[in-house]
C-alpha cells in the first residue's frame, strides 16, 4: 500500500482484521461475521466497485436497512476513497431524489425492500450513472451487490487516502429543499472515534455493544466506527423489538447498550417478561436523542443492575457527541437535578455559550452553544453561504441554547431553530408547514413540538382554515403522508380561529407551545 500508516476509517477494519481475525465483528439477524471475513468481503466489494469505474471522490449513496450489507458497503467505499452518502430509508421518494441530486451522487446502492420507492426515484434523478441492487432477482441494467462481493481479488485496495479527504456527507434532518449535507473528512472521523471511545470508556476488545440506531444515522454510524476501531463486537438491531433486544443482551453477554429514549425505555419497562431475562452483563447504558429523568434512571438501574447510565449532547456537525455524563446511583440520590444535565465537554472539543453578538455569556445564563475541535465538520456540501453563516473563525454555531452551571455542567435549554426531536428523528417545522400549506383548505399553520412521554416530543400542527372550508386532523395527516416520511407527519392537529402574532405579523410559536404543552392529549397515531 502507498500509505505507511494510513489515517482513515477503512484502515480501522484492516487493523483489527489482522489483530483479531477470528473475533466476531458484527451480529445481525442471527448472521455473524468475523473481522477476517468482514474484511475479505469488504475488499472484494471495493475491487468490484473499482472495476465498475467507481473512483476516489465519487459520491456513493445507499438506501439500505440495518444489516451486514450496509456495513460492508460503508467500509468498501472508505477503502477506495469514495464518499459515502447515507439515505434514511424512512424518507419518501421525492425526499430521496432531492438528497441524491443535492449531493451530486453518481452511484446508488439500494435494497429490494425499497423497490417501490426507488422506481419513482429512477424516473426523476439525473445524476446517478450506476445502480447497484441488493436482492435475489436481478434487474436489467443494474448490478447485483452479491456479484460484486464475489470478486477474485481480496487484497487491500492500493488507493492513497489522505486525512483531509472527504469521507462522507451526512444529511441532518433529511428535509426536502432544506437538508444540510454535513461534510466530514477522514481526520474528523478518526478524532470522533478517539473522542467517543475515550469519553465513554469503550476501548478494549472485550466489549460487546448493541445499538438500535439506524446505521444511516449519525449515532448508529458513530457506534459502528467505534466498535470496529476498538475491535469490539457490535450487535445491530434491524428494528426495535424489545423481546428480541433483551434476548440478544442475554445470549451475547452485551456490555454496552445504546437506546433512543424515552420511547425505547418505556417499551422495555412495560414488557411482562422483563424479569425473565438475565441482563447482568450490561455495564453501561448510553442514552441519546432525548432527555432523561430521575424516574427513568432509577428504573434503568433496576433493570440493568450492574450498569452505569451515560447521557450526553451532540450533533452531526460536531462529530455526534459533544458532552457526556455518567449518572451514577450516587448522583441520582444526592443530586437528582443533575439528571437534567447533558454533562461536560468531551476530549478534543471546546464549547462556549455566546449571546447574539458572539460574546460569552456569564455562568448560569443561557447562550447559543458554539464548538470547535478536530472532529468538527468542514461545512455543508454545496451550501457555501450556509457554511459561512454557521462556521465563524473556526467555531461552529450550533443553533442550540444551553446553560452552564458553576461546576461546569451543561444543560440543554431550547433550539433557536424550529427543529423538533421526535423518537430520535429530527423534524424541521418549516418543511412540514410547507406541505400543510399546500392543502386547499388551509389558510395558515404553525408546526411545533410538544412534550410527549413516548417520543420526547410530538409533532403538532396548529391550523387556521380558509373561510367556508374545513378539513379534519386525519385529513391533514393523510395529506402529509403523501409527501413526507411517516415520522414527520403531525401526530397531533389542532384548529384555531386566530394565531398569536407579533408586531411584524409573525406567529409567536412560544405562546402556542405554552398553550398546548399543558393540554392532556389522548393516545395518538
Amino acid at each position: 500500500m502507498n500509505n505507511l500508516f494510513p489515517l482513515h476509517i477503512g484502515f480501522l477494519l484492516t487493523l483489527n482484521a489482522n489483530r483479531y481475525p477470528q473475533k466476531t465483528a458484527i451480529v445481525c439477524n442471527r448472521q455473524r461475521i468475523s473481522y477476517a471475513q468482514l474484511n475479505r468481503r469488504v475488499n472484494k466489494l471495493a475491487h468490484g466497485l473499482l472495476e465498475l469505474g467507481v473512483t476516489k471522490g465519487d459520491k456513493v449513496a445507499y438506501l439500505l436497512p440495518n444489516g451486514l450489507r450496509i456495513v460492508e458497503l460503508y467500509y468498501a467505499v472508505q477503502k477506495i476513497g469514495a464518499v459515502s452518502v447515507a439515505i434514511n430509508y424512512r424518507l419518501a421518494s421525492p425526499e430521496i431524489g432531492c438528497l441524491l441530486e443535492q449531493a451530486d451522487c453518481q452511484v446508488f446502492v439500494y435494497h429490494e425492500l425499497f423497490d417501490d420507492k426507488v422506481r419513482q426515484v429512477k424516473e426523476n434523478v439525473k445524476t446517478i450513472s450506476l445502480m447497484i441492487r441488493v436482492g435475489e432477482q436481478p434487474i436489467q441494467g443494474e448490478y447485483a451487490f452479491e456479484a460484486l462481493t464475489d470478486h477474485d481479488h481480496e487484497e487491500e485496495p492500493d488507493i492513497l487516502i489522505g486525512e483531509e479527504d472527504l469521507c462522507r456527507i451526512q444529511f441532518t434532518g433529511g428535509t426536502t429543499g432544506r437538508s444540510k449535507g454535513v461534510m466530514r473528512t477522514q481526520r474528523q472521523e478518526i478524532f470522533q472515534v478517539i473522542g467517543i471511545t475515550t469519553a465513554l470508556e469503550l476501548g478494549g476488545p472485550d466489549r460487546v455493544m448493541l445499538t438500535q440506531s439506524p446505521l444511516c444515522h449519525q449515532a448508529g454510524l458513530s457506534w459502528l466506527n467505534v466498535a470496529i476501531g476498538a475491535g469490539n463486537t457490535l450487535i445491530v438491531c434491524d428494528r426495535f423489538e424489545p423481546e428480541k433486544i433483551l434476548r440478544q443482551i442475554q445470549e451475547e453477554s452485551v456490555t454496552n447498550v445504546m437506546l433512543l429514549p424515552p420511547s425505547s425505555y418505556h417499551r422495555i419497562f412495560a414488557l411482562p417478561s422483563l424479569a425473565e431475562y438475565d441482563l447482568s452483563s450490561v455495564k453501561s447504558v448510553h442514552s441519546s436523542a432525548g432527555g432523561t429523568s430521575p424516574e427513568i434512571v432509577r428504573k434503568l438501574y433496576k433493570v440493568f443492575p450492574n450498569c452505569v447510565v451515560r447521557c450526553g449532547y451532540g450533533l452531526t456537525e460536531t462529530g455526534g457527541v459533544g458532552t457526556t455524563f455518567v449518572l451514577t446511583r450516587e448522583v441520582l440520590e444526592n443530586n437528582p437535578e443533575l439528571t437534567k444535565s447533558v454533562g461536560k465537554e468531551m476530549s478534543f472539543l471546546e464549547l462556549r455559550l455566546v449571546d447574539e453578538s458572539g460574546r460569552e455569556v456569564p455562568v448560569g445564563e443561557t447562550g447559543e452553544c458554539i464548538a470547535r475541535g478536530p472532529s468538527v465538520m468542514t461545512g455543508y456540501y454545496n451550501q457555501p453561504e450556509l457554511t459561512e453563516e454557521v462556521i465563524k473563525e473556526g467555531w461552529v454555531y450550533t443553533g442550540d441554547l444551553l446553560r452552564k452551571d458553576e461546576k461546569g455542567y451543561y444543560y440543554f435549554m431550547d433550539r433557536k431553530k424550529d427543529m423538533i426531536k421526535s423518537g430520535g428523528e429530527n423534524v424541521f417545522a418549516q418543511e412540514v408547514e410547507g406541505v400543510i400549506r399546500t392543502h386547499s383548505a388551509v389558510d395558515d399553520c404553525a408546526v411545533i413540538g410538544v412534550p410527549d412521554p413516548r417520543f420526547g416530543e410530538a409533532v403538532m400542527a396548529v391550523i387556521k382554515t380558509k373561510p367556508g372550508q374545513a378539513v379534519t386532523g386525519e385529513g391533514i395527516q393523510e395529506h402529509c403522508k403523501k409527501y413526507l416520511a411517516g415520522y414527520k407527519k403531525p401526530r397531533l392537529v389542532e384548529f384555531v380561529d386566530e394565531f398569536p402574532v407579533d408586531q411584524a405579523g409573525k406567529i409567536q410559536k412560544y405562546k402556542l407551545r405554552a398553550t398546548f404543552a399543558r393540554k392532556d392529549f389522548p393516545e395518538t397515531m
